[in-house]
This record gives structure tokens, C-alpha cells and sequence, in this order.
């Protein structure tokens, strides 16, 4: 036995398939809704709770500016024509 995730794009391709699945021997195990986008929120509002989090305990403060730092680290070429 094997497990497949498959994307459809459109109702009428999910319908299809639905229609198939009991000719080929095969049933759903679990439906996601668009799971990357709810993935997403979830992991953003964790991302955004830990800046919050590290934006008021003033950690990154005593490490400088990082444009700062960037611009002291960076060796640029100039480029040709400027």
C-alpha cells in the first residue's frame, strides 16, 4: 500500500477523481482545504509573536545596526557606467 498526496485545481477535476477511487480500490484518508494557506497563517502569527517577543526584550540592541554592519562588510565593485 502506498500513500499519495495529490493537488486539484478545480471542483470538476476533484469530482473525477472522487468517481475513481472506488474503481481503483482507493479512499480519501484526510481533505485539506488550500493547507498551504492555512499552514501559512499559523506559521506567520508564530513568526510574528517571536519578533514582537524579541523586539521588546531589546536583544538585537546591543548587537548595532545591521544597514550598519551590512555596510561596513560589504566590499561592492562600482558598477560600469555609474
Amino acid at each position: 500500500m502506498s500513500q499519495l498526496l495529490i493537488e486539484v485545481d478545480t471542483p470538476e477535476d476533484e469530482a473525477l477523481l472522487m468517481q475513481l477511487l472506488p474503481k481503483l480500490n482507493s479512499r480519501i484518508l484526510e481533505k485539506r482545504d488550500n493547507p498551504e494557506t492555512k499552514d501559512n497563517q499559523v506559521e506567520n502569527k508564530h513568526l510574528k509573536d517571536v519578533f514582537a517577543k524579541l523586539t521588546r526584550s531589546k536583544v538585537a540592541d546591543k548587537y548595532g545596526d545591521p544597514l550598519e554592519w551590512q555596510r561596513e562588510a560589504r566590499q561592492d565593485k562600482p558598477l560600469t557606467g555609474r
